[in-house]
């Protein structure tokens, strides 16, 4: 995989950086990136202004969508319209996401992470103010897509550092957890967040009584489900079944490697 991005043509032909940046991050990932699920090299280009989706795979029909910026992947990501984006997670078609940091000096991309379309739910996406009356798209309401929320499991690393991981390695930990696809949104965003917090325990072992203390944050993240210690206990056992827990006995578990 080439991990350069530039391209003379754009530099003499845009002087807009930011569509000097559209063009080599969208051209580049045309080029070199590959479908992390059947790891098809040909992924198509859609129209300009297609609602969330930037490419797709002509072998599995899965979508795409690449953020590209300069710095580092953390925090929160602008992305585009609020609306659409709740509609394709709760229809259950967002597509996979990229985010690419590159180095806008050496004009190389430094940072790749996937986080699956699965892992997609509307607990992660933050409403942004709407435009105010002075703006030209006044009223246009976007989104924040909250990366620095997803567990571990949600962002796979394709490129890291400038290092170049294995299309196998990504494929098998897409894979890994792909079941979770044919769930409703509402059933996945149970499952990322709860992991979520076994993660932030920081611990290989950790009782039950450990990730109560998350039992108000889950609340206010799921409203609608007043049974959130009944809904750990639940996701805990299909962590548990999936190989990423393994059940110790007395409310206590190991978060195995």
């Amino acid at each position: 995989m080439e991990l350069s991005l530039y391209d003379s043509g754009v530099f003499a032909n845009y002087k807009s950086m930011s569509q000097r940046v559209r063009l080599l991050t969208e051209r580049w990932f045309g080029s070199e990136m590959y479908c992390p699920n059947c790891l098809n090299q040909h992924l198509h280009s859609e129209k300009n202004n297609t609602k969330v989706v930037d490419f797709s795979c002509a072998n599995c029909s899965h979508e795409f969508q690449l953020k590209g910026q300069k710095t580092r992947i953390s925090g929160s990501i602008v992305d585009g319209a609020y609306r659409p984006m709740i509609e394709r997670i709760e229809a259950n078609t967002a597509p996979d996401f990229f985010f690419m940091q590159y180095l806008p000096e050496e004009w190389v991309v430094k940072n790749l992470f996937l986080v699956p379309r699965f892992f997609m739910n509307t607990t992660i996406i933050e409403k942004r103010p709407a435009l105010s009356i002075n703006a030209r798209r006044s009223g246009w309401v976007g989104c924040n897509i909250l990366f620095s929320k997803l567990p571990e499991e949600g962002r796979i690393a394709v490129i890291k550092d400038g290092d170049v991981i294995e299309r196998a390695d990504v494929q098998r930990k897409y894979r890994a957890l792909a079941f979770l696809d044919s769930k409703r949104y509402n059933q996945r965003g149970w499952f990322a967040d709860v992991l979520y917090f076994v993660r932030k325990l920081d611990s290989t072992v950790f009782d039950l009584k450990d990730m109560y203390r998350f039992e108000d944050e889950l609340r206010k993240l799921h409203p609608e489900n007043m049974h959130a210690r009944e809904k750990i206990r639940q996701q805990l056992q299909i962590l548990r079944d999936r190989g990423i827990l393994r059940f110790d006995g007395r409310g206590r578990y190991s978060l195995l490697k």
